[in-house]
Order: structure tokens, then sequence, then C-alpha cells
């Protein structure tokens, strides 16, 4: 999110995710009786939403609770994090995954001192026996050590620790793709939502703490130290925990949700930015908002508060406190596109979360496409074509946008997840029709359709790539499965051929695979438009020589044009625009 690409919108912060520089994830067998170990872990980046093992399928996280004292000169951690379990299957281990810099000092199992083995970045811990399924356990590890220091945060995510102009500490976490696992114990995978998260941060006086959910109470403590605790009561992705802090103004107003509700908004800018954070509240937050309870329905967690944290990085979408480091500048939207960015993942990533990294393009596809759609309602339609008309000649269509292996964060948020996904549903509003698009946008995310009188709490939910399609095509009476095999599953675009003949023009689709792709498409022939009907494979028109002949005149369709290259022509582009 921080680099512009050119020709494109600028993209989430995976969109241009590093490769990790070759770090080695060499796993170092250790075994650790209930002791912390004095050799030299490996250090590990995680790869977060990897496959469970055997062994973590066995529990369900119920909670977590972390206490942890922040030592912003030293740049280091240390505290206590506690993890209650639920077996689900009987097991005398549960896992939990901790970076490997950490020391350990000890780990109990409901109280008591526990063995545990620690391979790498994983802990394997004793239970003592065997116990059966439905019964509980609470572990509780003790650590202590320098996380990880963020390379680019957030595209190579970690720690940052940074200074504000006036050399005040100015701390953040990004770890979306690494995984919690880089400063807390967590199970780190998505798909295990903890149902609340207690969290207490310790700092010096002088600066705020803040984080995920409701701010519980501030103590005074010794040494000029001040904590803070906080209480997430709703599910969260574990990657959506975030540590912040700096020399905050804390900057609290409400907001009257469209279910009748009154909603927190919390900004913590740097104090020197309050004004300024006022003013982005009054100019955009609100009318955010707004568009996005109109179209989807209530902000999912307004029961808790609708959250920015000023960061020294670009900017994240944490769970009722999204990262914002744009610096309150104004841009060529109209709008704060980084706000609406990361407000679009309150819904699209946060209420309703991919059910695998396979499907990573609900939320980006849908994150991205929301900025153009707001741009539509705010300014009109060449606000929309012109964000839309740029993300284009960014596409890369080197992979698929859904792939059907097993993928890495890396390889799950590549770049076409972004603009091609929103691509995907620009074509998609336009050929089925506004009501639909919007009623299956809803029914993807609450369930339901009818969301203006959602009470809170709203449930989240997983959701997959088959569910939207299966959910679009109940709405419209159609089967649809074609368009999103054409341009979900494959990488290349389909083009559209035609062949003249004397007067006669024929068109067809030319598609990888050959697949089928009955996709109606407009001409204009001397300002008139009509419809091409392409269900039999083929349509022909007569036009003369003298005729003015324009194909999809309002570029509803997502198709391969002479504007951007194949597959390595493009990486090759954009290659060298960085270069550039």
């Amino acid at each position: 999110m921080a680099v512009v690409q050119p020709h494109q919108i600028t993209p989430h912060p995976f969109c241009l995710r590093q490769k990790k520089n070759g770090v080695a994830l060499s796993l170092m067998a250790l075994a650790l009786a209930g002791c912390s170990s004095t050799m030299a872990l490996d250090p590990v980046i995680g790869d977060t939403g990897q496959p469970l093992s055997q062994l973590a399928q066995k529990a369900n996280v119920k909670s977590y609770a972390l206490d942890l004292e922040i030592f912003p000169d030293e740049q280091k951690i240390a505290g206590v994090g506690e993890t209650e379990f639920v077996l689900v299957a009987p097991s005398d281990q549960v896992e939990l995954k901790l970076d490997s810099r950490f020391d350990i000092s000890k780990i109990e199992v409901n109280g008591k001192a526990a063995q545990y083995q620690r391979q790498s970045g994983i802990l394997t811990i004793s239970l003592g026996a065997e116990q059966p399924s439905g019964s509980t356990a609470k572990v509780v590890v003790y650590y202590s050590g320098k996380p990880h220091v963020a390379k680019n945060a957030p595209w190579a995510g970690g720690s940052v620790w940074s200074k504000t102009a006036k050399g005040e500490h100015f701390i953040a976490t990004a770890v979306q793709g690494e995984g919690c696992d880089l400063f807390w114990p967590c199970k780190d995978h998505f798909s295990d939502k903890a149902e609340q998260m207690q969290i207490k941060l310790t700092v010096p006086k002088g600066l705020s703490a803040v984080t995920n959910g409701v701010l519980q109470k501030i103590d005074e403590l010794p040494g000029n130290k001040q904590r803070f605790d906080w209480l997430l009561s709703v599910p969260a992705s574990d990657y959506n925990i975030a540590l912040n802090i700096g020399p905050y103004s804390r900057i609290s107003e409400t907001y009257q949700s469209i279910n009748g509700a009154t909603v927190p908004i919390e900004f913590w800018a740097l104090t020197e930015n309050a004004d300024k954070a006022k003013t982005l509240i009054k100019d955009d937050v609100r009318a955010q908002l707004a568009f996005y309870e109109r179209r989807l329905g209530p902000y999912p967690w307004g029961d808790q508060k609708m959250g920015v944290v000023e960061t020294p990085h670009l900017g994240m979408e944490h769970q009722t406190v999204n990262a914002y480091g744009k610096g309150y500048k104004r841009d060529e939207y109209g709008f704060d596109w980084l706000l609406h960015h990361e407000l679009a993942h309150e819904w699209f990533g946060n209420l309703m979360t991919h059910e695998k990294l396979n499907d990573a393009w609900l939320h980006e596809g849908f994150g991205l496409y929301m900025q153009p759609a707001y741009a539509l309602e705010k300014l009109g339609s060449a606000a929309y074509h012109y964000q839309m008309y740029k993300s284009y000649l960014g596409l890369l269509n080197c992979e698929p946008v859904v792939r059907t292996d097993v993928v890495t964060s890396d390889q799950a948020f590549n770049p076409d997840i972004y603009g091609k996904g929103g691509w995907v549903l620009h074509t998609l509003r336009n050929l089925i029709g506004e009501e639909a698009f919007w009623q299956a946008t809803r029914e993807l995310l609450y369930g339901t359709a009818d969301t203006a009188k959602l009470q809170y709490p709203i449930q989240p939910r997983y959701r997959n790539t088959k569910e939207f399609i299966s959910i679009v095509n109940r709405i419209t009476g159609q089967d649809y499965q074609w368009l999103f095999d054409v341009y979900l599953y494959e990488a290349a675009l389909p083009e559209l051929k035609q062949q003249q003949s004397g007067d006669v023009v024929t068109f067809s689709w030319l598609t990888p695979n050959k697949k089928p792709f009955p996709m109606p498409v407009d001409i204009s022939i001397n300002g008139q438009i009509q419809r091409l009907d392409l269900s039999q494979g083929a349509a022909t028109i007569k036009v003369k020589t003298t005729d003015q002949l324009l194909i999809d005149p309002q570029m509803k369709v997502l198709r391969q044009l002479p504007l951007i290259g194949l597959c390595e022509e493009n990486r090759a582009r954009v290659k060298n625009k960085r270069a550039s």
C-alpha cells in the first residue's frame, strides 16, 4: 500500500509483498522439559494460514489473554500469553506457535508447570495425560525477547520501532502474512477465532498503548509506567491483533448506525496531528461509514469501536483499530483511499473471512472495488472509470486469482487478486444488475440480504469462492459458473476475436483451455448501442466501411486488450517501471 504502482489503483499491502529474502525455515528439534532454553534457536518468520497440523486440529481456542510490558529503549517485550483451549478430540497435548527469537522461562497448564517441546517456532505442550473431548486446558506461556523487526512494514511485517519528529517512541506491529507468533503465543490460523481476548499493555508514562477492542481502564504503576487494559469481546483472526504505542491524543466521537445503535469512533493520533485527525473524521470517516452501511449493512463491530490509530507504517486492517500512516494527505480520488480501503476490511476480511488463503480475493478484490464504487457515488462516473481504468492497466494475468493447490501467503496475495478481483466484480455488477449484485454481496457478508436492522453482536462467518458463486446463481436464477471459471481459475484473460468478410463481422470468444464463455458484449455502431448475444459461441453483424464501430464502449467486460500484454510482457513492464 505504501508504494503506488504506475497505472494501478493503489493496492493493499500484500499486493506488493516482498519475498522473505531467503530466510531459512530450518527446524531444530530441541526437547525442553518444562524449562527455558539457553540454546539459540534459528529465527523463523512465520507464514500464517498454512494447513493445521493433526495436533492443532484437536483443540479450538476459546479465549486469549495477553499481558505484555514493552521496553522501547531496548526494543524488547516481556510478559505472559494465556490460551484457553477446548478439546474437540481426545489428546494429551496441545500446540501453539511462538517465534523462536523469544526465551521461554516456563509454561503452565491449568496452573501447574508443564513439559513441552520446542521445534523452531512450534510449541508442543503436554497436558500430563490424555484428556477427553470437550475438556478445557488453560495454557500460560511466560516469555521475553526482541521481536522480529519488520523489514518494510506492512509488506514485510513484524514490529516497527520508530520515533516521531519530536524524537518520541512510535511503535507498531503488522503481521498479516507472517502471523501473530512474531510477538505473542497463538494458534496462528484465521480459521480458529477466539471468542474474546484480553490485552494488557504496560508502557512508559507519556506513551499510550492502543489495541483491539474496548479500553477498560488505565492503571498507574510504579516506575513511572502505565498499563492499558483492553478487552476484545468479539471473534477476530489472530493476525488482526496489533500493538500501537506512541504519544497519542485520544479523539472520541460517536456515529449513529443504520441499525439505530450509537457506535463509538476513536481516533488515536499523534498529539501534534489531533486537529488533522478531527478533520479526517468530519470529512471522511462519517461519510465512508454511511456509504458502507448503505450498501452493505451495519458496521460489524459497533459494540466495540470504529477505531483508527496513527502508525509509523502505512496501514493495515486490524479489527476495530485500523492502522493509518498516510500522513493525512489528500489524494486524487477525492477521499482518503487508505482509510476507505482498510475500513472495507472490517466487512471483507473481518466480518467475512476467507475459508482458505486460496480465497483471499474475497477480501482484497472486494476491498479494492469498494473504492471506485464509493467514487461513483461521491463524484460520479468519471471518477469510477478513472480508478477502474488505472486498475486494468496494472493487471499481470500470470496466476489464477483462485489457485486450487496449497498456497503460501506470498502466493495467495498475488497482485491480481486486487485489480483483477475488482474487475471481476465490476463485470459481474454490469451483467446481473445493481440490485442482484449488492444483494449477493450482503448475503456473502451477513448470511442475509435484509441487513439494515441487524443488532449487535453480529456473527462473523467464513466463506469461500464456491459459496459466493452459489449465492449469485440463486439470486439471479442463472448459472454463472462459466464467468468465474474463466476469470478466477485461469490466469489469462478471455479475448474477443473478430473476423470480417465483406460487410459481415463475426465475433467469438477465445478463452484459456477453450472454456465456454457466453459473455454478452455491447457494441456501438455510429453511436447506436446494441448487445451481442454470444451464448451460441459466435455472433455476426453487418458493418459498412464508413461505419464507426466501437466494442464495449463503456468497458463493462473484463477482457484482453492491446493496452496490456501477456504475462511475461506485463511482468517486464512492471519491473522496468519499478527500476525507473
